[in-house]
Formats: structure tokens, C-alpha cells, sequence
């Protein structure tokens, strides 16, 4: 039986890439390689290719000082960041709120096996991420040291200790919410503030740790071997890389005790939670019907559709969490540049004081990187699942129903932009064109994202789910767009300070007007194809 539903979770995380739920049949082989082509090209490509460069400036001077643990730790610890964050919100949703829970628990299996196939998809997410940071980094390692079996067992390990880091952070923070929430009646923003907590201690840990670690190095000349007697435990995870064979046995111990005793808890105590009447997607929007239909003013059909999406967005907390955090952080750091941005633009400064404008230019990248976090629309449609056909039953025009899911990703992401615009502004006084630009051109990109987002749903919606995670993380369109926005919003930086140094403002409006140019076309996309499209699902 394990077996099966293994085979099962595997079949949800990647099916998007071999059935088409549009036509519900098999894709053709050449369209499967084309997927697969696009997912290597972002994960490998895009990714991968970012941290071999970030190998490759570190590796060879760390390794020829005798320092390849240093290497491996501080890659590890990138990894670490970069795994949790692209797992830590799917062990809640995956294990607890699928929409197959009822029908498995009804079945003589028991709930280790259950939660052994679920959690096998949170831990392939967590190795896709954390890998393009520790496949590269290995790989680089190899070709800079002479080889030997030691060193590629420890790369190896090293892989897989820091997939199963993140495993065990990302289960942890499930089971928590999961714990918790059972005793509230008001779940959905508890789940949203305790997993926001959760990350923000994480991060201070993190960069606490790092700032040891940099602490370290500045004084490693004269400490040398008290570096390790300082930091032992960092030190070993590091040294697990270069095959030293006691940090291998110790990480080793220790995370398999650790694995084996989440596995228990979370099988302990699975049935309890997953029949305790928790958040259902599902319920939650027929709840949700029932308190308009029973008290709420009438209203027209465009706000009545952007209602139903802002209720979609606020019953889910695995929605809020996954594609509307930019939403609280780009006020949050709208208050940091407050306090903190005069300081960190002034240390910038001497190194940036040949590229006119250049304050401008990293302020709307900055911003930009935050409204990127914003993803409501991209999986609004596949949200839909097979209740689709309730939509396409109203007497609603297709265009009306996307312009109202882009409308609910643009009501949260747009304030949010302009909060920290302005926040920039109040802090780092510029002139009056250049503050122009740092309002227009995060508000304008916002446009951009949702517009881009919602026309990847249109075209490629996996409707077939019975996880609420799949569409909303695992999906191509999340996928893309993620990778799409990254890659927008770092040429705009990487393309100035290439081409853009003589002339600021050119390069500015000729961006602004890109971004325009953009928006304009997806909406133009929106209201003929992709409403077909939509209409056709």
C-alpha cells in the first residue's frame, strides 16, 4: 500500500507536466520533454547556474587555505534558507487538509503509511530547492580538489543532510499549526501569524549564525584552529562535506533520531488532527456562500466576484501564506529603509559613485522583489478545481471573471507597493523625478506580475487536484512565474549598471514603459484568448 500512494504523491507533484486537464489525456512525449526542458531551464539554468557562480568565487580560495569546511558551511546554510523556504508551508496543507483524508482514513491503512507517502512530497520539494544550491556547490567541489572517495561521499551527504534539515523544519512547523489550531475557532489568520512568527525566528537564528560565522572569519588569522572549538556543532556541518567521516556519523545520528521521532508524532497524532474539523477549502467557501447569501448586501456582479476572491484568499491560510506574503513585507520594509536605509545606501555609496541614479535603481528593485512575493492571480483559476463549472454556468462573461481575480490580486499588492514607495521616499529625499520613478515603476511592475500570473493560470490550469498545495506551489504556472519574476526583477538591476550608467532616466522610462508594454498585451490576452480559454476549462 505504501507503494501506491508513494506512486500517488509523485503522480500529483508532477502532473501537470504529463496530463493535460484541459483536454483529460496524457500529454504527447514531445510535449513532456518541453516541460521538463522549461523546469530544467529554471530550476538548472536559472538557479543552479546563480550558485555554481557563487561556488566558483569561493571554493577555490577556501579550499587551497584548508578551509573546505567553511565552504561547505556556509553553501550549506544557503541551502538550509533557500530549502525551507520553498517546503515550509507545504506540510499543514499536504498532510492535513487533502481532500482524500476522509477516503484514506476509511481504508483499513494505517496512518504511518499515510503520512509516509504525504510527507514524501514535502521532502521532493525541499531536495528541488535546497539541491540547487548543494548540487553545484558539490560539483564544484570535486573539480577543485584532487579527486578521492572521501570527498564524494561527503558531497553526497551533504545533499542529502540538508534535504532532510529542511524535512524535519518544515514537518515541525506543520505540526504546530496543525496542533494548535484544533483548539481555536478563528484558524486561518492563527495558522498565517504563527507560521510569519515561525519564519522570522528562523531568520534571526539564520542570520545570527552567519554573523558568528563572519565574526569568525574576519579574525581567522589569528585564530586558526580555535575557530572550531568556537563554533563546533557549525563546524561539523561544514565538515560533513569534505568527508570528515565523525561529522558524517554524528549529523547522521542525529537527524535520523530526529526524523524517526517526527514520523511518530505526526502518526500519533494524524487522525486526531485531520478529522478535528479543520480548515477545508471546500467548506470554507460554502460557509462562506451561505453568510453572504443569509446577510449581505446585494451587490453587482464584478464586486461579487472580487468578494469571492478575497473569501477564497481569506479561508486558506496555505493562500495567504504562499502568494500573499509580499503583501506584509513590503510594509514591514517600507519601515526597516525608515530606520535603516539612509545607513545602508550611505555604505553602498563609494562603491556605486560612477553609476548615476543608482539609488534609484536598487530602491525600485528592492520593491519590486517584494511585489514579486505577491501571487494571487497566478493560481486563482486552478484554485478552481472541479467546481469550475459553477463559473462557467453564470451568466458572467469569461473576460469578467478574470478581470475580477485580477482585480483581487492588484486591491493587495498595489497599497502595499505604494506604502513602501513612500516609506522610501519620506527616508532617502530624492529629487522629484526620481521619486516619481520609485512610485511608478513598482506599481506599474505590480500590474505586470498579476497580469503575467493570471495569464500562466489561464493557459496551462491543473484543475485534477485533491491537494490545495499542488496548484497553488507545485503547479508550472506557480513555477514559472516565480522563476519569471526572479529574472524580470534581476535584469532590471543587472541591465543598468551594464547599459544604463550615462543615462539614468532613459534607461528608467524605457523600463517603465516595458513594464507598461507588457501589462497592456496580457490584458489585451485576457479579454479575447484567455477568455476563450477560460471559457472552454
Amino acid at each position: 500500500m505504501l507503494k501506491v500512494l508513494l506512486k500517488k504523491q509523485l503522480t500529483e507533484v508532477f502532473k501537470g507536466y504529463f496530463f493535460d486537464a484541459k483536454k483529460n489525456k496524457m500529454r504527447s512525449k514531445g510535449a513532456i520533454i518541453r516541460y521538463f526542458v522549461l523546469f530544467a531551464v529554471l530550476i538548472v539554468g536559472f538557479l543552479g547556474g546563480m550558485f555554481t557562480m557563487l561556488s566558483l568565487s569561493m571554493c577555490g580560495a577556501l579550499t587551497q587555505a584548508g578551509m573546505g569546511w567553511l565552504y561547505f558551511l556556509l553553501m550549506g546554510m544557503i541551502a538550509v534558507v533557500l530549502g525551507a523556504f520553498g517546503s515550509v508551508f507545504n506540510t499543514y496543507s499536504g498532510l492535513y487538509l487533502a481532500k482524500d483524508n476522509d477516503l484514506l482514513i476509511s481504508m483499513p491503512i494505517p496512518p504511518r503509511t499515510i503520512v509516509a507517502a504525504r510527507t514524501a512530497g514535502v521532502y521532493i520539494m525541499a531536495f528541488l530547492y535546497s539541491a540547487t544550491v548543494t548540487v553545484p556547490a558539490a560539483i564544484v567541489y570535486l573539480i577543485r580538489v584532487p579527486f578521492s572517495v572521501k570527498a564524494l561521499v561527503g558531497s553526497l551527504m551533504m545533499i542529502i543532510i540538508v534535504s532532510v534539515i529542511d524535512l524535519i523544519l518544515s514537518c515541525l512547523l506543520g505540526w504546530v499549526v496543525a496542533k494548535l489550531s484544533v483548539r481555536l475557532k478563528s484558524k486561518v489568520f492563527f495558522k498565517v501569524f504563527l507560521s510569519i512568527a515561525f519564519i522570522v525566528l528562523y531568520y534571526i537564528v539564520y542570520f545570527k549564525a552567519f554573523d558568528a560565522v563572519q565574526g569568525l572569519l574576519a579574525n581567522i588569522a589569528v585564530y586558526g584552529d580555535a575557530v572550531k572549538g568556537h563554533a563546533y556543532p557549525v563546524y561539523l556541518f561544514g565538515a560533513v562535506g569534505t568527508g570528515d567521516l565523525r561529522a558524517i556519523l554524528i549529523f547522521s545520528a542525529v537527524l535520523i533520531a530526529l526524523t524517526v521521532l517526527t514520523f511518530f508524532v505526526l502518526s500519533k497524532t494524524f487522525i486526531k488532527i485531520a478529522t478535528s474539523g479543520g480548515e477545508s477549502p471546500a467548506a470554507s467557501k460554502d460557509a462562506a456562500a451561505v453568510k453572504t447569501a443569509g446577510g449581505a448586501k446585494q451587490g453587482g456582479v464584478f464586486g461579487t466576484l472580487v468578494s469571492k476572491e478575497f473569501s477564497r484568499l481569506k479561508s486558506s491560510s496555505t493562500y495567504l501564506l504562499n502568494c500573499a506574503l509580499g503583501a506584509l513585507l513590503l510594509p514591514a520594509l517600507g519601515i526597516f529603509v525608515l530606520i535603516k536605509g539612509a545607513d545602508l545606501l550611505g555604505v553602498m555609496g563609494p562603491y556605486l559613485a560612477g553609476f548615476p541614479g543608482w539609488q534609484t535603481v536598487i530602491v525600485c528593485t528592492v520593491i519590486c522583489f517584494g511585489a514579486m512575493m505577491i501571487m494571487i492571480s497566478a493560481p486563482s483559476v486552478p484554485l478552481e478545481g472541479k467546481t469550475i463549472w459553477v463559473l462557467r454556468s453564470l451568466p458572467v462573461e469569461s473576460k469578467t471573471v478574470l478581470f475580477a481575480k485580477l482585480t483581487a490580486h492588484l486591491v493587495v499588492a498595489l497599497p502595499a507597493a505604494l506604502i513602501c514607495s513612500v516609506c522610501c521616499i519620506v527616508a532617502l529625499r530624492p529629487s522629484v523625478t526620481d521619486a516619481l520613478f520609485i512610485i511608478l515603476i513598482p506599481l506599474v511592475y505590480s500590474v505586470t506580475n498579476a497580469c503575467l500570473g493570471l495569464v500562466l493560470g489561464v493557459r496551462n490550469p491543473n484543475l485534477n487536484w485533491t491537494q490545495e498545495i499542488v496548484p497553488i506551489k507545485q503547479s508550472m504556472s506557480m513555477l514559472a512565474v516565480t522563476f519569471i519574476g526572479m529574472g524580470v526583477v534581476g535584469a532590471f538591476a543587472g541591465l543598468f549598471f551594464l547599459f544604463g550608467k550615462g543615462a539614468p532616466y532613459v534607461y528608467l522610462t524605457c523600463a517603465l514603459a516595458l513594464f507598461a508594454a507588457v501589462s497592456v498585451l496580457c490584458i489585451a490576452y485576457l479579454s479575447r484568448g484567455g477568455a476563450r480559454r477560460f471559457a472552454k476549462l
